[in-house]
């Protein structure tokens, strides 16, 4: 796919995985080729699930390559607009992950801090190992900055604000079980178990209906901050481009029949 992410397809399933330098730092470079490949995944008909996962053994992302940030000049006049241009060109990125019409795995096989647990916070489902080792956690506040993609917004949205504050103002580093624990992660599992559970919740999603999951994710990302009449008119259209989905009347029909579903995704 490019040079800093691979996209290996293992019939429905798509596996995208990072390998920038060692530990997946977030770059504009990576974020540029991630958001590619999810574009196109989510627009590939043959693909039913998308694994987020990284190629090395101890880290998942260690969140943003801090060297990016030294060569800002502080006295600038424009160096507050600049800084925040940039961001925004980021947060640009990390949106086609949670765009992405497909149900989307964040395989956290590392330490996934700063940037990288907000890559996290982008997808539909998180599986975490517990290694005794591995990280997450918004650990911007240390270095005297905060979370720029998404951590200060998308964190309270998961586990609330009462949980997430005191996470993001102490920098705090959570394990695997700890995370599970807050509802920042959904499974934490032994190492030996995990590739068999990420593998095993892909494969139930991959023969999922995909359309509707699409038009479930569509609804909830956009009326969860508005009133409640205008977040059920989303809700009431996605239910009717959902009910004439193929995978409504085969769901349909074979709850009737009393037989097991096979959707297409459309």
């Amino acid at each position: 796919m490019g040079e800093l992410v691979d996209v290996r397809r293992e019939g429905a399933v798509a596996r995208v995985v990072m390998h920038r330098k060692g530990n997946n730092a977030i770059a504009e470079d990576l974020m540029q080729e991630l958001a590619a490949a999810f574009d196109e995944l989510g627009k590939d008909a043959s693909v039913r699930v998308v694994v987020l996962a990284s190629e090395y053994e101890k880290y998942f992302s260690v969140g943003a390559d801090l060297t990016s940030m030294m060569g800002i000049d502080r006295e600038a006049p424009d160096a507050t607009d600049q800084i925040a241009l940039f961001m925004r060109r980021m947060n640009h990125h990390f949106m086609a992950i949670e765009r992405c019409p497909k149900p989307v795995i964040a395989a956290i096989n590392g330490h996934a801090l700063g940037g990288g647990s907000e890559l996290t916070l982008c997808c539909d489902f998180r599986v975490m190992v517990e290694d005794g080792r591995s990280k997450i956690g918004q650990t911007e506040s240390s270095l005297g900055i905060i979370p720029g993609a998404g951590g200060t917004q998308r964190l309270p949205r998961l586990i609330g604000k009462a949980r997430a504050l005191p996470y993001l103002i102490l920098s705090t580093r959570l394990s695997a079980k700890e995370a599970e624990a807050a509802g920042w992660v959904d499974r934490a599992v032994s190492p030996d178990e995990f590739q068999a559970t990420v593998e095993e919740l892909a494969g139930r999603l991959a023969k999922a209906p995909t359309f509707a999951i699409a038009m479930i994710k569509d609804a909830v990302r956009r009326g969860q901050d508005l009133r409640l009449d205008d977040a059920l008119n989303i809700e009431s259209e996605d239910f009717a481009r959902a009910a004439l989905s193929m995978d409504a009347a085969i769901g349909i029909m074979s709850f009737l029949s009393k037989q097991e579903p096979e959707f297409t995704g459309s």
